[in-house]
């Protein structure tokens, strides 16, 4: 397992090309797991379906994770003000108050989406880079706490990279990224 991102690599290597070459703004990432097979349904019905009960047991299995970091906040990925309104809830939201209350820490929403963006589905790696380059802002400064940022899918790392960046600059502490699942290294 990569020691950042948490994908799987070859025996007797720490890293994966990518965090390797291109180094990660965030300490760590880790998932439940590919965005394949049940895990993919799971969350696709929450994000797509309407399923926000799903949050529940999904996060519950995120704060039961192993992380190999510390956290004093979790946050979460910010919505796009355009699909929260057409969903009604933000997933990655949903999901970061379940672990926060699992684990005993503050919930707090940490950044802002300066605008809106477009669906990151189906966009190469370079693309979703460019994308999220500026994206996010910080709501407050911090005081080098260690945060934890909760997404639902974690595909390239572009949108935990830009967050990392954000609070990073803002002054908060090591940034330790979880998410549901993961699709790292096929893009």
């Amino acid at each position: 397992m990569c020691a950042v991102c948490g994908v799987g690599v070859e025996a007797g290597l720490d890293l994966c090309r990518p965090c390797a070459v291109e180094g990660r703004r965030y300490a760590w990432a880790r998932s439940l797991g590919p965005y394949a097979g049940a895990l993919r349904r799971l969350v696709v019905a929450l994000k797509y379906e309407g399923e926000r009960a799903l949050a529940r047991p999904l996060g519950d299995l995120l704060a039961a994770s192993p992380l190999p970091g510390d956290a004093a906040l979790v946050t979460s990925v910010p919505p796009d003000p355009r699909r929260l309104r057409e969903r009604g809830y933000h997933p990655a939201e949903l999901l970061a108050r379940r672990v926060a209350r699992r684990l005993g820490l503050p919930y707090r929403a940490l950044l802002v989406k300066r605008q809106a963006s477009p669906p990151q589905v189906g966009r190469p790696r370079e693309e979703r880079r460019e994308a999220m380059r500026g994206l996010f802002a910080p709501r407050a400064p911090g005081h080098d706490e260690p945060v934890l940022v909760v997404d639902d899918v974690l595909t390239t790392g572009a949108t935990a990279e830009e967050a990392a960046r954000a609070l990073g600059e803002a002054g908060f502490g090591e940034v330790g990224v979880l998410a549901c699942a993961h699709a790292l290294g096929e893009n």
